[in-house]
């Protein structure tokens, strides 16, 4: 940091000083190449501090995103196990030919959809259960240990944004006598 404006020039005709002199201007030289250090220091720190700023706004800012397509996706599921409740019904089998093949492309269409930011629905049949993806709603017994904490039935579809469950899939677990 300068003192003032008015600093002391020394003329280099001025030898009766020199010693004196010299020894201000070392003085000096050693207090800006400190003050340069110190400045030097505080602006790697403030320039690591931004850095990791950013990295965590950008933290921040992919998880808010995530919640929001969960939060979206929660108040869309309803909808879709609509759908599937409707396919599995009598009316909706005995219906034009035609109209349903329209209403399951428009049910595909908005699984595709999810899946296109991100959002899958998972249907587990024959798999084991997994109690982080799946909720057991029954248990239906079998003799055959090969089964054993597989899943018979699907009742209720599963949806997940990459690793993450948005709602388990309801399912019926094999289980040995």
């Amino acid at each position: 940091m300068v003192d003032s404006l008015d600093e002391e020039f020394i003329a280099e005709d001025e030898d009766d000083q020199g010693p004196a002199a010299l020894k201000r201007l070392r003085e000096k030289l050693a207090k800006a190449v400190a003050e340069k250090q110190e400045y030097l220091e505080g602006w790697q720190r403030a320039r690591a501090d931004f850095a990791n700023f950013k990295r965590e706004e950008a933290s921040i800012q992919k998880d808010r995103e995530s919640r929001l397509k969960a939060e979206f996706c929660e108040a869309l599921i309803p909808a879709l196990d609509s759908f599937e409740m409707a396919f599995g019904t009598d009316s909706f089998k005995a219906a034009d030919a035609n109209w349903r093949k329209g209403i399951e492309a428009l049910f595909g269409g908005l699984l595709k959809s999810l899946e296109q930011v991100g959002v899958v629905q998972f249907v587990p049949t024959g798999e084991r259960f997994d109690p982080y993806k799946h909720e057991a709603l029954r248990e239906v017994e079998t003799e055959d240990p090969s089964l054993d904490h597989t899943i018979e039935r699907v009742e209720r579809a599963g949806y997940s944004i990459g690793e993450k469950i948005i709602r388990p899939a309801q399912v019926s677990v094999y289980t040995t006598k």
